[in-house]
């Protein structure tokens, strides 16, 4: 059995938990349908604020595709938001249109706990170095680690970032490479596509990836494809203890594997997850479902700037775990794919 061994709070989802969501979702849902996107989208629905009482008054509402949410938004913009906003992204994925999403202060300062969560679950400790290789702005993915490094959890601990891109490599070269030998990383966060870039620019200078990272012995890889291609990429990396994330741009929670590596915990606190089962049309709440359950992933959460409100993901997953894992966390866990 795999044992956490400082087992923290965000780990227990209690029904108190539950009863917050719900009156957080009440909250977001008044305010989503002040956002022409939603207006647009609910107008032929049974639903009203006032009809709302719990989680199961959702099926009132149609699901929102990523089609509909990005055409909405490079039509319209702001005006497509419910609150401030203070930066826009780019999305993870390559597109001709290019996939820009709203984030406010607050949603954008909110990642920080997340990454906290995440340093504890896969075990980064005082003293660890991780080296972050990230892509170039205007990608969020790139301002991750600077708000890491300056979370208040990554100053107790001590952690030590190393930021660069590939970029910086085709400028640098080797001695990037050096530069990294010497400072002696501990852990590695990237995406995965970036960490196979990596280990395919280190093997054309004739450099081992291992001798590279020599002191390495935790790789955090995380991404919008959390599924069996992300092993095909990281086959490299295969001499360390790797963990899996899925954090899409558009909901920045970091959801990761634990130390069991049988599947990705899904943060019941930052949102309301549903699936919908192969073969039906009606969403589940992933926690009320069967283990073993088939679907796509929807959705809903607490944003500022946009909120997500039943977001089918495109992502396809199969319920792993609805109680306690090995770990101690009782967050539901799941694998995704896109061959199930």
């Amino acid at each position: 059995m795999v044992i956490i061994e400082t087992q923290q709070k965000w780990m227990q989802f209690t029904p108190q938990d539950a009863k917050i969501q719900e009156t957080k979702l009440k909250d977001t849902l008044a305010k989503a349908a002040l956002s022409p996107l939603y207006r647009k989208l609910w107008k032929n629905s049974k639903f009203t604020i006032d009809k709302y009482q719990s989680l199961n008054d959702l099926n009132l509402l149609p699901f929102l595709d990523r089609k509909t949410l990005f055409e909405t938004v490079r039509a319209i913009r702001n005006n497509a938001c419910v609150g401030p906003v203070s930066q826009w992204f780019l999305g993870y994925e390559a597109s001709e249109t290019h996939e820009w999403f709203p984030y406010s202060e607050e949603d954008f300062m909110g990642i920080a706990p997340m990454l906290t969560r995440m340093g504890q679950m896969v075990g980064l400790s005082k003293g660890d170095i991780v080296l972050a290789v990230v892509d170039t702005p205007p990608r969020i993915s790139s301002f991750i680690p600077y708000l890491w490094s300056n979370s208040d959890a990554s100053r107790d601990c001590g952690l030590e970032f190393i930021i660069g891109s590939l970029d910086w490599y085709d400028v640098m070269g080797m001695s990037w490479i050096n530069f990294i030998q010497k400072r002696r990383p501990t852990a590695i966060f990237s995406s995965a596509k970036n960490a196979q870039s990596l280990a395919q620019k280190i093997h054309s200078v004739n450099s081992s990836l291992r001798d590279v990272l020599s002191e390495v012995r935790l790789g955090i890889f995380y991404g919008n494809d959390a599924d069996e291609g992300v092993s095909k990429l990281l086959q490299p990396y295969s001499f360390l203890e790797s963990f899996e994330v899925y954090s899409p741009a558009e909901h920045m929670t970091f959801c990761c594997e634990c130390p069991s590596h049988s599947g990705i915990h899904l943060w019941l606190d930052t949102s309301i997850l549903e699936i919908i089962p192969t073969g039906h049309k009606e969403a589940q709440l992933i926690h009320e479902i069967k283990m073993g359950t088939i679907g796509e992933l929807v959705i809903t959460n607490f944003s500022k700037a946009l909120p997500l409100i039943r977001y089918k993901t495109g992502k396809s997953i199969y319920v792993e775990c609805v109680d306690e894992c090995a770990c101690g966390c009782n967050h539901p866990k799941v694998r995704f794919s896109n061959k199930f």
